[in-house]
């Protein structure tokens, strides 16, 4: 099997990367917004708004 991954053209791993980074910017894009609001309080919150 490593061989086998190791020998896949340029445009195959192409393929697999672009959905992976589209699905990985999609989480992302998610996730770290909600952990941010769960994490940093109101307050500094609002500071950050004003500035």
């Amino acid at each position: 099997m490593k061989t086998y991954l190791a020998n896949l053209p340029t445009a195959v791993w192409a393929l697999i990367a672009l959905p992976a980074l589209v699905v990985t910017r999609c989480v992302v894009a998610t996730v770290v917004p909600q952990v941010v609001h769960a994490v940093v309080p109101e307050v500094v919150r609002t500071v950050l708004r004003i500035i």
